[in-house]
């Protein structure tokens, strides 16, 4: 079993394509096929080496292994398709098309074949090439390629035809080629168009099984017309549903981000993004959700394809994320942390023990979904004087909440609390002395430490401050 991702390099690898990269990639690693990456180059104006290396980028960051490509190598190379234009692959399986009288030169002008439209839309049909330059002998052929006119070269589509196929996600299709115009297969620059190279390198590459978008369907009566043509095996088809914005539109800008390298750059853990990136779309066996990816290779299959949409709800993926995060050791978290916080907020890190470093990660793993907000969190164990103090300035503490931060610093002293077990206890003393909920008896203290009134758990506060620091802090407040 044979599978390929052929993304073209013309913008930044976005999320519908690389759930498609994901899916073949499962279906291969549940099948123990083989993966297969191709670079569709063809638009030789907007293809950009820097896309090529987003795209390896993206691959990489989800853990998704390369057998062949590119880069790696293989039986089946080139696998950039701008290479395979320069080795003459397109020419010969044209010229083959052309002599079996499967295809024709066009020299219709782009003025030529707008009229033709304009001319359809006013009769109120539905337009289809006119076939014109078909009918045109050799020697006219001849005479219009000695004086250098400009050509294409069509695929003469079977209009008497109904092609059929079975689809692996949605059953079987239908087409009616009579509806169908005489598709491009070289274009007057001299490139091959989507439909003919795409055909042509699934069957020099031995792509068995072809995972794909929706929108693809559209395509197949030209593809499978050219497999025949050919006389070339066509692979298997499965098309993949579309992903939507919460709005129920196809997913865009407008939603949000759609660029892997912005959902990475947030500080989303790969791990994650692959188990939420396989449910849009894919239903596991059983009610779990969170998934690794050994598990998602053990379950995959494309009987459990979903045929309508699927919505992309960053809420969801953030919720997702932030279960992740807590499944992770202190120290691997810290590790990741790290990453996410500027120089200089790293060395205020630094001049901490790393006990206390883990302690205040630890503290914060809670509430942690993204990995770019862990500043949002980290401050408040990290800050100034300075900084605390502009906070805490112009808070006002009732009677009753001054009595709490008294009746706490005297069981403080007489207790040997360290960590945040400790100081949860000595909280819950403080709640049952003075008959008070926890809240009445956390919020003063917690305003009173650190001049907000929410944050990460109180206790594993008072286990990062040292009691000095806390004494001074909420006997200056009351």
């Amino acid at each position: 079993m044979r599978l390929r991702f052929a993304p073209s390099p013309t913008g930044n690898l976005h999320i519908g394509t690389l759930r498609a990269a994901l899916f073949n990639w499962l279906f291969a690693k549940a099948n123990k096929g083989t993966f297969v990456l191709r670079i569709e180059d063809t638009d030789l104006e907007r293809s950009d080496a820097q896309y090529e290396t987003n795209i390896y980028d993206g691959l990489e960051w989800l853990g998704l292994t390369i057998d062949e490509g590119p880069n790696e190598g293989g039986d089946y190379g080139s696998y950039r398709q701008s290479e395979r234009i320069k080795a003459g692959v397109y020419d010969d399986m044209a010229k083959k098309l052309l002599d079996s009288g499967y295809a024709y030169y066009c020299f219709l002008t782009p003025e030529d074949i707008e009229k033709e439209k304009e001319s359809a839309i006013k009769k109120g049909i539905p337009y289809v090439h006119s076939r014109r330059s078909s009918e045109m002998t050799d020697t006219d052929i001849q005479a219009a390629l000695a004086e250098g006119k400009p050509y294409a070269i069509r695929f003469k589509m079977m209009d008497d035809r109904v092609i059929t196929f079975t689809d692996l996600v949605r059953g079987e299709i239908r087409f009616d080629c009579s509806l169908l115009s005489d598709f491009v297969l070289m274009k007057s620059d001299g490139t091959p168009s989507y439909n003919f190279a795409v055909v042509v390198d699934d069957a020099a590459m031995a792509i068995t099984h072809v995972i794909r978008g929706e929108d693809h369907i559209s395509n197949m009566p030209r593809q499978l017309a050219l497999y025949e043509a050919l006389s070339l095996p066509a692979p298997q088809f499965g098309h993949l549903p579309m992903i939507l914005g919460p709005d129920k539109s196809k997913l865009s800008k407008r939603h949000g981000a759609t660029a892997i390298t912005d959902y990475r750059d947030r500080g989303f853990l790969s791990e994650a993004f692959m188990n939420y990136l396989a449910l849009l779309g894919w239903s596991p066996d059983g009610e779990q959700e969170l998934l690794s990816c050994d598990d998602l290779i053990k379950q995959f299959s494309l009987d459990r394809v979903h045929k309508s949409g699927a919505v992309f709800d960053v809420q969801k993926l953030t919720w997702m994320n932030g279960q992740y995060l807590r499944k992770l050791s202190v120290e691997a978290l810290y590790s990741l942390v790290m990453r996410y916080v500027s120089a200089d907020f790293s060395q205020l890190m630094q001049g901490y023990d790393l006990k206390k470093q883990h302690l205040a990660v630890a503290a914060i793993q809670d509430n942690l979904d993204v990995l770019s907000d862990v500043r949002n969190y980290l401050d408040v164990f990290f800050e100034s004087d300075s900084a605390y103090l502009d906070l805490v300035k112009d808070q006002v503490f009732s009677a009753d909440q001054c009595l709490v931060l008294k009746t706490f610093l005297e069981l403080l002293e007489q207790s040997a609390a360290d960590s945040m077990d400790d100081y949860n206890a000595l909280l819950d003393v403080v709640c049952k002395k003075l008959d008070l909920g926890k809240g009445k008896v956390f919020k003063p203290i917690r305003l009173a430490l650190t001049g907000r009134g929410s944050g990460p758990n109180i206790g594993a506060l008072l286990a990062f401050f040292e009691d000095e620091v806390i004494s001074k802090r909420l006997n200056d407040c009351y």
